[in-house]
Parts: C-alpha cells; sequence; structure tokens
C-alpha cells in the first residue's frame, strides 16, 4: 500500500531533474557541436509545458556529454528517414542511438487517484471547508491472465470522474455537514469502485491518499519501459553499424529503486527481453536517480546522481567500450535536483520553479535574502509577508507568523540605520537564484535624531 501526504497550498519547488542555468549552458555549447537547427527544435521543447519537457531535458544532457566524448552528429537521416539523435564516433568505436524516456503517464490516466484527490478538494471548497483535511482510500483489484497479474484502482474513468463526485460524495458530505458531523465520511465498495473518504476540517491543509502499487512491472514485454523501448528499436531499424537506445527516467516505476521481488520484473530483465526481439539493437542505457539522506533529524539534502544500467548480449565484447564511453559522458552530467517523479510533474507547470524564496540570513548589520524575491517585491507580485509562498494567493489565506526579514528591515529603519552597500552573491548553474545582502551602516541623521 503507498500512502502520499500533501499540503493543498502545493509549495513544491524545483524545475524537471537538471537545473535550469545548468541545461542552459550546455544549450549553449551544444550549438558548436550539433548546429543551432537541431538546439532550437529541443529548445522549443524545453519552453512547452507537458511531458516532452522532460525527454528534451534527457536528450540536452545526453547529447551534450557524448558530445563532449567524441564526434557528435545529431537528426542524420537514416534510409527510412527517420532521424536518429546521435550519430558518435571517439576513433575505436562508432554508433547510432536514439534518446527517449518511459513514464508511468498512460498508467496514471488508468489509475486516476490523483484526479479525484484534486477533485474532491475542489468541490469541498464549496461546502467552506478550509483547504486539506481531505484523507482519500482507494481499493484494487487483480486481473489475472497465463502471463502474469495486474493490478488496477477501483476508480470511474477519468471522463467519469467529476460527475461521480458531484452525484456520488458531494450530497452525502452536505447532509453529514447539515446534520453537524465534525468528521465527513463516505464509502463506496462493489464490483467496479472501492473508495473511502474522510474529510477532517481538523488536519487542514494536509491532506493524503493510500492505494495499492498498479505500476510495478510484473510482465516484461508489457509495460511502459518496454513500450518506450521497443518504439525506438523500430525507429532505428534500417541504421548501419552498432545502435543502441538510451533511455532516462521520466517517472517510470520500473526503473526506481527496489529490492528484488519474483513478483515483479527488473528493468535489466525488461532491457534484455527487447534485445532478445529485436537483434538489431546491441545495447540498451537506462538512466534513473538514485538519492540518499545520512540522517532525517535535524532534516538536510539529500544526495542525488545518476543511476547507469547498461544492458547488452552476454558475453558481447562491445560492453567494456560502451561503459568507457558512457562513463565520461555521465561525469558531464550536472548534479540531479529532483527525483523524477517529482521533475516530471514540475515539468508540466507553467512559469519557473522557486528560489531561495522565504530563506534569509541575519547577521550583525548585515541582511541576507533571495535575488529572485526581492525582484517580485519590487515589482508588486508578492510581499514579505507571503513568507515566500509559491502560491501566494492560497498562502493569505492560511494564518501566519510574522515575517523575521521584515521585520529586520524595520528594526533597522527605528534605528536610523541606511544600507551603505548592497552585494550580489552568485550561487552558479546548479543553483535557481542568487543572494542578495545588504549591509546597513551606523545612524544616519537623516532619519535619525541628533546625537
Amino acid at each position: 500500500m503507498i500512502r502520499i501526504l500533501y499540503t493543498s497550498t502545493k509549495y513544491e519547488i524545483g524545475f524537471m531533474i537538471f537545473a535550469r542555468r545548468a541545461l542552459q549552458r550546455r544549450l549553449r555549447e551544444l550549438r558548436a557541436k550539433i548546429g543551432d537547427s537541431a538546439v532550437d527544435g529541443i529548445v522549443a521543447r524545453l519552453n512547452l509545458p507537458g511531458r516532452d519537457r522532460v525527454a528534451a531535458m534527457w536528450e540536452v544532457v545526453v547529447l551534450h556529454g557524448l558530445a563532449e566524448c567524441g564526434n557528435l552528429v545529431s537528426e542524420q537521416p537514416l534510409p527510412s528517414g527517420r532521424r536518429p539523435d546521435a550519430w558518435f564516433d571517439n576513433g575505436r568505436l562508432r554508433f547510432t542511438a536514439d534518446v527517449t524516456t518511459a513514464s508511468d503517464e498512460g498508467l496514471d490516466k488508468q489509475n486516476p487517484y490523483s484526479k479525484l484527490s484534486d477533485l474532491i478538494e475542489r468541490a469541498k471548497g464549496k461546502l467552506g471547508l478550509p483547504i486539506g483535511g481531505v484523507d482519500v482510500q482507494v481499493h484494487s483489484r487483480t486481473h489475472e491472465s497465463s502471463r502474469g497479474k495486474r493490478t488496477f484502482l477501483k476508480l470511474p474513468p477519468v471522463g467519469r470522474l467529476e460527475s461521480f463526485v458531484q452525484d456520488n460524495l458531494m450530497p452525502r458530505f452536505r447532509e453529514q455537514l447539515d446534520a453537524g458531523e465534525a468528521v465527513l465520511r463516505a464509502s463506496i465498495d462493489d464490483d467496479q469502485l472501492g473508495i473511502e473518504v474522510a474529510i477532517d476540517p481538523s488536519k487542514s491543509p494536509y491532506s493524503s491518499v493510500g492505494f495499492t502499487a498498479y505500476n510495478l512491472p510484473t510482465i516484461k514485454d508489457r509495460n511502459p519501459l518496454y513500450s518506450a523501448l521497443k518504439e525506438k528499436a523500430e525507429q532505428l531499424h534500417g541504421a548501419d553499424g552498432i545502435t543502441g537506445v538510451i533511455l532516462g527516467d521520466g517517472d517510470c516505476a520500473a526503473l526506481a529503486e527496489r529490492e528484488a521481488s519474483q513478483h515483479y520484473v527488473s528493468a535489466d530483465a525488461i532491457a534484455r527481453e527487447l534485445l532478445r526481439q529485436y537483434s538489431s539493437v546491441n545495447f540498451i542505457l537506462l538512466l534513473t536517480i538514485r538519492e540518499k539522506r545520512w540522517h532525517y533529524f535535524p532534516p538536510n539534502d539529500p544526495r542525488r546522481r545518476v543511476h547507469p544500467i547498461l544492458v547488452c548480449r552476454e558475453g558481447d565484447p562491445l560492453r567494456t567500450e560502451l561503459e568507457a564511453i558512457f562513463g565520461a559522458m555521465l561525469e558531464q552530467f550536472p548534479p540531479p535536483v529532483m527525483m523524477p517523479k517529482n521533475g516530471s510533474l514540475r515539468a508540466r507547470e507553467k512559469g519557473f520553479d522557486s528560489g531561495h524564496h522565504g530563506a534569509y540570513q541575519l547577521e550583525g548589520c548585515k541582511i541576507r535574502m533571495s535575488s529572485r524575491e526581492l525582484m517580485e517585491v519590487l515589482a508588486g507580485l508578492r510581499t514579505l509577508d507571503d513568507n515566500g509562498a509559491r502560491n501566494v494567493e492560497a498562502s493569505r489565506r492560511l494564518p501566519s507568523a510574522p515575517n523575521p526579514t521584515k521585520q529586520a528591515f524595520l528594526r533597522k529603519l527605528l534605528d536610523g540605520r541606511l544600507p551603505v552597500r548592497i552585494s550580489v552573491d552568485e550561487t552558479g548553474e546548479n543553483d535557481n537564484d542568487d543572494w542578495i545582502e545588504f549591509e546597513f551602516g551606523e545612524a544616519d541623521a537623516a532619519i535619525a535624531p541628533f546625537e
């Protein structure tokens, strides 16, 4: 059973998987390697919110990494008319490869628990209840065949979710609310549907949802990872010499870190099945992200790294040279700033990720704050009292403590102190914000009593 706790104000930060500045530098350097036309196509995809944004992101880091390791040509036409992402030659090995991603988006649409939670939250607001406080538990059913088992959540189709919430859940909640119930509940359990909902306003703004995992692969050639590999294997048909598929994680459970189990098939096994069925493909490189926290208390940022899984046929002498090439390629990758799950969600959103909003440092005569937050305050888009919230409108509906940065500026003003120096501390390409530091002088007679 999977249980997800979230806040309805949605303060998530981050952009895709790698930092924007890191991607931009690589885009700029790629123009000299593969030409403006190829890079312009990638840029257009990066600037368009949606699932393909993550695929374009993986293309940037893979193509840039390969270009640093040898001669790279992108979109060189095949006899079939297809234009693979990479033709690579380092003088020792030459290959043609396509870069792609795999995600569980199709399975998520078949099992729309997240959409159900959002609809309940939206409908609940019309009852005058505070945001959050919702707990949704979704039951599941198992479909068995001669090839294996598949799990499905007992939910209405995504196209009928809204009417389901309005016609089946909301009347029950209104009735209980009118009766003075403190916690509202609804439960439906039959052959097709299995849902339990509880709304407890005292738990605002947090909500949770629980369900059985439905995206762990149980059949080698019937899962999102295999489908993505198969599509590229077919597109490489007709390419001369060595061919391969390089696949980045776009939120695919088959690539997630988990203990070995006889109930599920591994990413390695899925890739080997692809090689068995497509003899024209020589290698598959799977790229995902692993993270590790050294401790949780006090909280610390996890260490993230790109985790490669290179799959070749047993005994293939190409493996040693491929390992050397891809090892050098990975050294050119920027450090990941987000896991594929959150990165794929953020890639669907418009706008930009958050910076150091809400963070500050007070030390003697100095006040340090987010460069981007300061710009947004000066532009009238937010105030310091918003405490760096990404969703400003939602945050203003919640109680909040006085903002420490605002209080610090107010104290300096009341003491008659003005800034004597303002400096910028640039953080680098793997961050997405800089710091502005204000240094205050002694009391200024322009705004302070004579001494």
